[in-house]
């Protein structure tokens, strides 16, 4: 194992335009899953995460251009489970565009970089 990696913290670097679509993500999926799913303790545990992660999100300066948030392995998989969730929301409900598909491959290119941290 690469000794360089040990000590790494899972870190997402943010620019304005991704920090303002990880909060909306966040809290639209939020909303969604306390509607649609039955509390479990696994879905509540989630929704703590996320919640504490957006609170962490809406706190950064709106003029800020560009962060580099470090995230629990709660986080990263919390975070992933809700761009994943919003994606799918937004093929199923969204007609196909050339807009939609770019905000699909913006966000999904978050989610990628998640992946790596996991």
């Amino acid at each position: 194992m690469d000794r360089s990696n040990l000590n790494r913290l899972p870190t997402l670097a943010l620019n304005f335009n991704d920090l303002a679509s990880v909060r909306s993500i966040i809290r639209a999926y939020i909303t969604y899953t306390r509607r649609v799913s039955k509390p479990t303790r696994e879905r509540d545990e989630q929704m703590h995460v996320l919640e504490s992660l957006y609170l962490r999100l809406a706190n950064i300066p709106v003029n800020v251009a560009d962060i580099a948030l470090l995230l629990s392995v709660a986080e990263v998989a919390a975070l992933d489970c809700a761009i994943a969730g919003f994606c799918a929301f937004v093929r199923k409900k969204v007609s196909p565009s050339r807009e939609r598909d770019e905000t699909l491959q913006d966000v999904e290119r978050i989610r990628e970089v998640l992946a790596h941290m996991l």
